[in-house]
C-alpha cells in the first residue's frame, strides 16, 4: 500500500489526520470529505463512530513535517494530551 504512504494530502486533509492521530477532534468536528479521502488511501478507519489511525495512517503521521524542535513538540504532544484527555472527561 504505498499509495497510503506517497499520495499527496491536501492541508485540510493533512490537519485531520493529525487531528484523528492525537485524538484531539469528536468525529462532528472532523471533515466527512477529509475523512473519505484519508479512509480511501487506509489511513483511517471508523470504528463504534471513532476515527482511529491505521497502520499506515500511523507511518503517515509520523512521517509529517514536525514544527520546532523535537523537545518543544514532545512539551507540545504533551500538553495536546492533556488537553485531549480534560475534554473527554469532561461533561457534555
Amino acid at each position: 500500500m504505498s499509495r497510503s504512504l506517497d499520495a499527496p494530502l491536501s492541508p485540510n486533509e493533512e490537519v485531520t489526520l493529525r487531528r484523528v492521530a492525537l485524538g484531539i477532534s469528536p468525529m462532528k468536528d472532523l471533515a466527512p470529505r477529509d475523512l473519505t479521502r484519508l479512509k480511501s488511501l487506509a489511513l483511517v478507519e471508523i470504528d463504534a463512530g471513532v476515527a482511529r489511525l491505521t497502520d499506515f495512517g500511523r507511518q503517515r503521521y509520523s512521517a509529517l513535517p514536525r514544527a520546532g524542535t523535537a523537545r518543544d513538540l514532545s512539551s507540545y504532544e504533551a500538553m495536546v494530551a492533556a488537553v485531549s484527555e480534560r475534554l473527554r472527561k469532561s461533561p457534555g
